[in-house]
C-alpha cells in the first residue's frame, strides 16, 4: 500500500533532521579537539581521510582535463596517454592502500577485543584526525571493559573464598551435633547435604576465577594416575576404571581435578551413575572420557549441555559440564558428548600434550 504524500513528507524531513544532526555533533566534536589551536580548514574538512579524497578527486579531474584536452589537440600520442593513466592508477592504489591500512588495524584490533584480548591496543598517531580519534576511543572502550573485568573477577574470587569459611564452620557444627546425640539426625543429614552442594558451587566459582585470571599452574602430571584417584573417592570401582598408554600431560591439577569430578557428578546426576572411566592417549592428546547408563543425550542438546547458565532436566544451570569445556579450552583441548555403544552418553574432555 503506497504511503500518503503526507507521510513522505515527514521521513523527508526526519531525514533532514538527522542529518543536521549528525553534522552538528561531528562539527562539536572538531571543535572540542581543536579547543584553543586554530585550524586553516573548515570545519568539515578537518578530517584527514576526507581532505585526501577531495584532493585526490580533484587532481584526477584536473588531470582527466588537461589529458582530454591535449589529446583533443592532438598533441599527444596514445602510448603517452597509456603511461599516464597507469601512474595515476598506480597512484591510486597507493593512495587508497595507505587510506584504507588504519581502519583495517581498528578493525583486526576491535575482533581481538570481542575474543577476549582486553590487553589489545592501537597505536595512536600524533596527528588529531578521524584514526586519532577512533584509536583512542577504542582504546578507552578496551580499558574500560578490562577494568570492570578485572574487578568483577576479583569480586568472584573474594566472595567465592569468603564462602567457604562459614560453610567450614557449618559442618563443623553439624559433626559435633551429631557427636552429641542430636535428636533430629535426619535434619542434620538433609543439612549436610545441602552444606556439600554449596561447598562444590564454591569449588566451581573458584576454578572459573582462575580460568578468567589465566592463572594455570602447569606441570607434567600422569593423569592415569589423577584420574584414579578422583574417581575412586568418588566410589566409582577400580576394575572400571581403564587407563591406556602415556597418560603423562603438562596440566593444572587442581583444575583438571575439578573438571573430572564434574564428568562423574553430571554422569550420578542425569545418567544413573558412572559404569566406566577411561584415560587414554589420542593423536597428541590425552582424553579422558566418563561412560553413564542413562538415557544418552539427544544430537540437538549437546552444545546446549557446555553453556553455562542454561538449565539442566536435573535441576542446577548447568555450571558443571560449562566448566569442563573451559578448563580443557585453557589446556589445549576440547570436550564432547557422544553415544556410548550398548546405550547411554559417553562425555569426555582432552587436553594437549604440548
Amino acid at each position: 500500500m503506497p504511503r500518503a504524500p503526507g507521510d513522505r513528507h515527514r521521513e523527508r524531513h526526519r531525514r533532514r533532521h538527522r542529518r543536521w544532526q549528525e553534522m552538528k555533533a561531528e562539527r562539536e566534536m572538531w571543535r572540542r579537539m581543536h579547543r584553543g589551536r586554530q585550524h586553516w580548514a573548515p570545519w568539515w574538512l578537518h578530517a584527514r581521510m576526507r581532505r585526501r579524497i577531495v584532493a585526490w578527486f580533484g587532481v584526477a579531474l584536473f588531470a582527466g582535463l588537461y589529458l582530454g584536452f591535449e589529446i583533443a589537440r592532438g598533441e599527444w600520442r596514445v602510448w603517452q596517454v597509456v603511461v599516464v593513466a597507469a601512474v595515476m592508477w598506480g597512484a591510486s592504489g597507493a593512495i587508497a592502500w595507505q587510506m584504507t591500512r588504519p581502519l583495517l588495524l581498528a578493525v583486526h584490533a576491535a575482533r581481538d577485543i570481542g575474543d577476549g584480548k582486553l590487553g589489545t591496543r592501537i597505536p595512536v598517531s600524533h596527528d588529531h584526525d578521524e584514526m586519532h580519534i577512533l584509536a583512542t576511543a577504542i582504546n578507552d572502550m578496551a580499558a574500560r571493559i578490562e577494568a570492570q573485568m578485572k574487578e568483577q573477577r576479583q569480586l568472584l574470587a573474594a566472595v567465592s573464598h569468603e564462602l567457604r569459611t562459614p560453610l567450614g564452620h557449618i559442618r563443623v557444627l553439624i559433626d559435633t551435633a551429631r557427636d552429641a546425640g542430636g535428636r533430629a539426625p535426619a535434619a542434620l543429614d538433609e543439612m549436610e547435604r545441602e552444606v556439600i552442594v554449596l561447598d562444590d558451587l564454591v569449588g566451581k566459582l573458584l576454578a572459573q576465577s582462575r580460568l578468567e585470571f589465566g592463572t594455570l599452574d602447569r606441570r607434567p602430571i600422569e593423569l592415569g594416575t589423577l584420574v584414579t584417584d578422583v574417581a575412586t573417592c568418588a566410589g566409582i570401582a577400580l576394575d572400571a576404571i581403564e587407563a591406556i598408554g602415556d597418560t603423562r600431560a603438562p596440566i593444572d591439577p587442581t583444575l583438571v581435578r575439578r573438571a573430572v569430578a564434574n564428568l562423574i557428578d553430571n554422569a550420578r546426576v542425569h545418567g544413573g551413575g558412572a559404569v566406566a572411566v577411561r584415560i587414554a592417549r589420542r593423536d597428541g592428546q590425552v582424553v579422558v572420557e566418563v561412560d553413564d547408563a542413562g538415557p544418552g543425550v539427544p544430537a540437538s542438546r549437546r552444545a546446549d549441555a557446555f553453556r553455562a547458565f542454561v538449565p539442566s532436566a536435573g535441576g542446577g544451570l548447568g555450571l558443571g559440564l560449562a566448566l569442563v569445556s573451559r578448563i580443557a579450552v585453557a589446556h589445549g583441548g576440547g570436550a564432547w558428548i557422544a553415544d556410548r555403544p550398548g546405550g547411554g552418553a559417553r562425555v569426555g574432555f582432552s587436553v594437549a600434550v604440548v
